[in-house]
């Protein structure tokens, strides 16, 4: 730790270890060292030592003869890189121990709901302090990071206005969906899931987290959706024996998109689903009522620590998330909601997505067919395109669908 680099690299980790005062007195001399010396990648102990000596002056003369004596051991030479990878093994699993029970104390005093999903993330850390995770770079080429970019790439929209100011989307995308309550949030996901299902791998699913109401009742909504009838037709067809292979024929095969009940459960939990399905897009629907996120006194904290999870979800497990989440009471009757106007949270669920989505509706009960079409934050804009298109589209719950204006 005579070197910057590594100083920087280990200081935090060897803070929550037991190591002898002496070891953390020097430790706090060397950061002493580097904030006076901020151009110096290694410490010089010519230097070094007489300021130890000032920094020191309580310290009894015998401590300071055993410092001098270490200094002069560590100015020798450097450590072999077997020897650092065997001490950096070494502090992980001391900082594991003491974060190991620190956590059983926390559970046990109930300040911690999920103590496996605490456990898994103190297990992630120790893999990484360890170096048991490969930390490399990426190495594509520039021609290879600009055709993934193209706007021409992704699942398209069904909406005209979204695949206008939106490229389609791809793995690692979070976009949140946000409207007021029953004002068509589950009906417009339909209608687009239905629409990116034929165009995703046959080998890969859509999964619909649903953390409201029973996800059963779900189910005939897709249908709509995908084959544009009413719920009368739904039931005239599969009285005659046809809808099945109409959806089919429709989406690929029946169980292309795949409804979760989630209720109760905790990330952990989610993510094994998430796992388990091999989900190339995945709606959390909806993700603030997943447990596992701490119990602070702020709501938004709470939340903003949710979203977090659930976009590293989406590039971890290599697939595009749609959070659904409401309107706050001050975006009731607006057209076209601000980015501020999320329920429980003015910044927290904005900074953790590329997109959101504002779903508005007037309460002129003449434009009960109407919603509104908002992009304030828009991070897959098209090159050229409105940011955002605020546009007026068509609710259609009798086909649970939305069409742009001119084609319903």
């Amino acid at each position: 730790m005579k070197n910057r680099k590594q100083f920087q690299k280990y200081r935090m980790q060897v803070n929550r270890t037991v190591l002898a005062d002496g070891t953390m007195a020097l430790l706090k001399d060397f950061e002493r060292y580097f904030a006076t010396f901020p151009e110096h990648e290694t410490i010089d102990f010519q230097l070094f030592i007489p300021r130890m000596h000032s920094w020191n002056k309580a310290v009894a003369e015998e401590v300071m003869a055993t410092r001098i004596v270490t200094i002069k051991n560590i100015a020798k030479g450097e450590i072999s890189k077997d020897v650092e990878n065997a001490l950096q093994t070494e502090i992980a699993s001391a900082v594991l121990s003491s974060e190991l029970s620190g956590l059983i104390d926390q559970h046990a005093e109930g300040e911690i709901d999920n103590l496996g999903f605490a456990i898994g993330n103190a297990y992630d850390a120790y893999r990484k302090n360890a170096g048991t995770v490969a930390e490399d770079f990426i190495t594509e080429r520039i021609a290879t990071l600009l055709e993934e970019d193209d706007d021409l790439g992704g699942y398209e929209w069904r909406l005209n206005c979204l695949k206008t100011s939106m490229r389609g989307l791809r793995a690692g995308d979070f976009g949140i969906i946000a409207g007021r309550p029953d004002k068509g949030k589950t009906t417009f996901i339909a209608s687009e899931v239905t629409h990116f299902a034929p165009q995703i791998p046959k080998h890969r699913n859509i999964l619909w987290l649903n953390n409201e109401g029973p996800g059963r009742r779900i189910i005939p909504r897709l249908y709509q959706a995908a084959l544009g009838i009413s719920r009368s037709k739904l039931v005239e067809m599969s009285n005659e024996g046809v809808l099945e292979d109409a959806y089919n024929e429709v989406m690929g095969r029946d169980d292309k998109i795949r409804i979760a009940d989630i209720h109760g459960m905790s990330a952990p939990r989610v993510e094994s689903l998430i796992e388990a399905h091999d989900a190339e897009i995945v709606v959390y629907d909806m993700i603030d009522n997943i447990k596992g996120f701490g119990d602070m006194a702020r709501t938004d904290l709470v939340l903003e620590e949710m979203y977090k999870w659930a976009r590293e979800c989406a590039v971890k497990h290599h697939h595009a998330g749609l959070a659904t989440s409401q309107i706050s009471n001050d975006g009731d009757g607006e057209m076209f909601p601000t980015l501020g106007m999320l329920k429980d949270s003015k910044t927290g669920k904005q900074g953790a997505c590329d997109f959101q989505l504002m779903i508005g509706a007037t309460n002129d009960p003449m434009m009960a067919a109407h919603r509104y079409m908002g992009l304030p934050k828009n991070k897959l804009r098209r090159e050229g395109a409105p940011s955002d298109p605020r546009a007026t589209v068509i609710f259609e719950p009798q086909i649970a669908r939305y069409t742009d204006v001119g084609e319903e």
